[in-house]
């Protein structure tokens, strides 16, 4: 598996705080607070596979 480089903002968090994903291909994803990162990740993976 390889991972994606990611920002960490300095932004206070709130009590719920979507989680986004920004493609290679400049997509924003965005999902829910407490979504389960295994799936986000899977996603993301299916989704790098999908436009090679």
């Amino acid at each position: 598996m390889r991972l994606l480089p990611v920002q960490v903002s300095g932004a206070p968090m709130a009590e719920e705080v979507p989680l986004e994903v920004l493609t290679v291909g400049g997509a924003r994803v965005s999902f829910a607070s407490g979504t389960d990162v295994d799936y986000v990740a899977r996603l993301v993976a299916a989704l790098r596979r999908a436009a090679c």
